[in-house]
């Protein structure tokens, strides 16, 4: 086999739009490999798509520093769409964490660095297993794939990405306030109990009294709903790729 220079160029523009995808995917399982196990799985997969795609690519430098920029512009926006789909469950957690007064505790994530909600946590992680429950990573290198045949390599899908995206994170808050929604409901009535009970019992300090039933009913009532995260997962999924396949057609 030769290696030709414009099969090394098609492999660079692979690896860009592979590796902003992989990269900056929302998955622990991906975020929590070393660096260099992550980039070497970046070129490997590149270069097995490579391999199956016949290199038409311009040559000059112009041209290979524009199919550059359009191949980062590319991976950010399909990374942007499975970003949409995780925020859902971050999105949910951040509202119930508001109501039950559990947004003050935080845990330490020491794989990013950072400090997290304690039910965004929880339901992030939940959707981590549901992915891979759902063959979500086969359909994401699917799709990544695909996205090769209909988007050429140094070729730029941009113009076309905004609006997809746009209704995507549209259909994804509505979905994350639907799942916090019951939760939420259920909370204001139990405040809106505290509030009578104090304006007819002036002596109880309902604060103290709620604040702890607050906690316990919103947790009883999120170990009710993951039962139901299954069946809501697969259609937040469904519509990531769905989203993608927009993208690209």
């Amino acid at each position: 086999m030769t290696i030709s220079t414009a099969w090394l160029i098609q492999l660079m523009f692979i690896t860009i739009r592979l590796g902003t995808v992989l990269l900056f995917a929302p998955v622990q399982a991906i975020h929590q490999l070393p660096l260099k196990v992550r980039l070497l799985f970046v070129f490997a997969c590149s270069a097995l798509v490579s391999c199956s795609l016949s290199a038409h690519v311009p040559l000059d430098n112009l041209h290979i520093l524009l199919g550059g920029i359009a191949e980062f512009a590319n991976g950010l926006i399909l990374a942007t769409g499975l970003f949409a789909a995780f925020t859902v469950f971050q999105i949910a957690g951040q509202l119930i964490d508001n109501e039950t007064g559990l947004n003050s505790l935080a845990i330490f994530n020491p794989a990013e660095h950072s400090q997290e909600p304690l039910s965004s946590r929880l339901l992030t992680m939940l959707a981590v297993l549901f992915f891979f429950g759902l063959d979500g990573h086969l359909w994401l290198f699917k799709g990544l794939s695909y996205s090769f045949v209909i988007i050429p390599p140094g070729a730029i899908a941009l113009f076309a990405g905004f609006i997809p995206i746009i209704k995507q994170f549209g259909f994804m808050f509505s979905v994350g306030f639907m799942i916090a929604s019951p939760i939420i409901l259920a909370l204001l009535a139990l405040d809106l109990f505290g509030g009578l009970l104090t304006r007819n019992i002036p002596q109880i300090s309902s604060y103290f009294l709620i604040l702890p039933l607050k906690i316990c009913l919103g947790l009883f009532l999120l170990s009710m709903m993951l039962g139901s995260m299954y069946p809501i997962s697969n259609r937040v999924f469904e519509r990531c790729f769905q989203t993608w396949q927009d993208i690209m057609s």
